[in-house]
């Protein structure tokens, strides 16, 4: 109930500009062109239904507000029928959706004010569909959930593999040409590409990693001339080293997010499981490589691996999941206090360097998870592993289908 009535609570934060372009659209002006829109198209036709219903910021916050349990209920129905599928009516089978909803109370403050819980939810439904092999509806799901939020891409390998394996890639496909479709027809009244130049040209957002290492720096009296300021979306770090340290950064992301998704990808082709548990995990890995190698890193994109972080805990290690579910919880201290709009005093700089170190130990946990995987493929058909590699194992396999 907390969380349900902080849905409907008048803090508007960005649904004020989720709200004011809806309306821009629905009386006729072009995203990009007449005014900037700053997120993948699909995310103001999210938007255009409750500002169609109702033309105050007000009347727009509760019924998106609506709009957003919706999806937190769909994927806390889908916890649920996934615990019970596996261990029936037993305590435990409640245990992800417990932890979910746990976790999403305390983050609520941007949960369920920001608009990344739907396309979390639509990955969730991409890989629910993956697991009961229908295909059409996943590819579908992936394709919406990616225009809508651009992160989910990075799952798109993992599902072709796992979709190829049981040569079912032909319904995947069309699932997901399903989803573009539209932006063919979006292209003739709406240069909708127009929002990638916005993030390109974003500076180094303070919550995320290079950043709290930076700012840490500033406290130490180790980087001089780093600048804590405010800019068109969002907190972000100015001044040379921040600039250096955001040239280093974007490239460390691009590589280390390919590489996190070809190992998932990879595990995927080599020990596949359709157990949503498994499928979790594997998902998390380029996702979590995503996340915390960004040079942008809001509170809001925890939201993006919550669901799936609770899946994890059917299947193998709690750590990994649990270390994630806690990042969550502790994304909401960065906005206690003045500090987020002055520059993070030394507590809270401390908070933010804790959660993005628990981001990276769950990566790496995962990543070697992955890792042993490999070593256990390669040792099942005859190939010599790695020097260095024989402590390994395989990677935990759950019960239940």
């Amino acid at each position: 109930m907390p969380t349900l009535a902080y849905a409907f609570s008048p803090r508007f934060g960005d649904l004020e500009i989720y709200f004011r372009s809806a309306r821009s659209l629905l009386e006729g002006a072009t995203p990009n062109q007449d005014f900037r829109f700053e997120y993948p198209p699909y995310a103001l036709l999210w938007f255009v239904p409750a500002a169609w219903l109702r033309d105050t910021s007000e009347g727009f916050v509760r019924v998106f507000g609506l709009q957003l349990v919706v999806f937190d209920v769909f994927i806390k129905w889908a916890l649920l029928h996934e615990g019970a599928r596996l261990w029936g009516r037993a305590w435990r089978s409640m245990v992800p959706c417990v932890a979910y909803s746990v976790t999403t109370w305390v983050a609520s403050v941007y949960y369920l004010k920001r608009y990344d819980l739907i396309p979390a939810a639509l990955t969730l439904a991409a890989l629910l569909a993956v697991a009961r092999r229908r295909d059409v509806l996943a590819g579908l799901a992936l394709a919406v959930g990616v225009v809508t939020k651009l992160y989910p891409v990075v799952l798109v390998p993992l599902c072709v593999v796992i979709c190829w394996r049981r040569r079912a890639l032909g319904r995947l496909s069309l699932g997901l040409a399903l989803g573009v479709a539209p932006l063919l027809a979006l292209s003739t009244v709406w240069p909708w590409w127009g929002f990638a130049s916005f993030h390109v040209n974003r500076g180094l957002q303070v919550e995320s990693l290079p950043a709290s290492l930076v700012w840490a720096a500033h406290h130490l009296g180790w980087a001089q001339g780093v600048i804590w300021l405010k800019a068109p979306a969002a907190y972000e770090l100015h001044g040379t080293v921040a600039e250096n340290a955001k040239a280093l950064m974007r490239w460390l992301w691009v590589l280390g997010t390919l590489t996190a998704t070809a190992l998932g990808a990879w595990a995927a082709r080599h020990r596949p499981s359709e157990h949503m548990g498994d499928l979790a995990r594997l998902a998390l890995v380029p996702l979590l490589a995503f996340i915390i190698l960004n040079p942008v890193l809001s509170p809001q994109f925890l939201t993006w691996v919550m669901a799936l972080a609770a899946l994890s805990l059917l299947s193998g290690s709690p750590t990994a999941p649990l270390l994630i579910l806690a990042a969550g919880m502790m994304s909401r201290g960065t906005f206690i206090g003045q500090g987020y709009r002055v520059g993070a005093g030394v507590a809270q700089t401390l908070l933010i360097l804790a959660r993005n170190g628990v981001l990276l130990v769950a990566g790496f946990l995962l990543l070697r998870e992955v890792w042993r995987a490999r070593v256990s493929s390669s040792r099942e058909v005859g190939v010599a592993p790695v020097p260095g590699s024989g402590a390994l194992s395989a990677l935990p396999v759950a019960r239940g289908s």
